[in-house]
């Protein structure tokens, strides 16, 4: 099982600070897709839904906050971790990944490598 820490280190790695609303509601959100992976297929019904109720705002708010946190660090990111989750989604290394296509290559790389991250201390 993988834990809030494990993806809070994840997060930060790919240049998203923890101070940004944005990266709370990420975190939260990979949380919730490793439970329910239907959640990842249905971003605007699902995920966003799920983690506005969570924290009590709108579904538009946690996108909003999810776009700019990627958004942000994205020039700060981990270029090689970065390369292995999202190698084949991408055109060039200047391009941005989407929300949609962000959360579900990290949901797809975080459950990929539950067993090494759950072991991990």
């Amino acid at each position: 099982m993988i834990h809030e820490k494990n993806i809070t280190e994840l997060l930060i790695r790919l240049g998203n600070q923890p101070n940004n609303k944005g990266f709370t509601f990420l975190r939260t959100g990979m949380l919730l897709c490793l439970e329910d992976r239907e959640l990842c297929r249905n971003l605007s019904k699902g995920f966003y839904s799920r983690v506005a109720v969570h924290y009590g705002t709108t579904p538009a708010a946690v996108e909003r906050n999810i776009r700019f946190a990627i958004n942000q660090g994205w020039s700060k990111r981990d270029k090689a971790l970065s390369e292995q989750i999202f190698r084949s989604f991408l055109q060039s290394e200047r391009d941005v990944p989407t929300n949609s296509l962000y959360i579900a290559a990290l949901a797809e790389w975080l459950a990929a490598h539950q067993d090494s991250l759950s072991s991990s201390p």
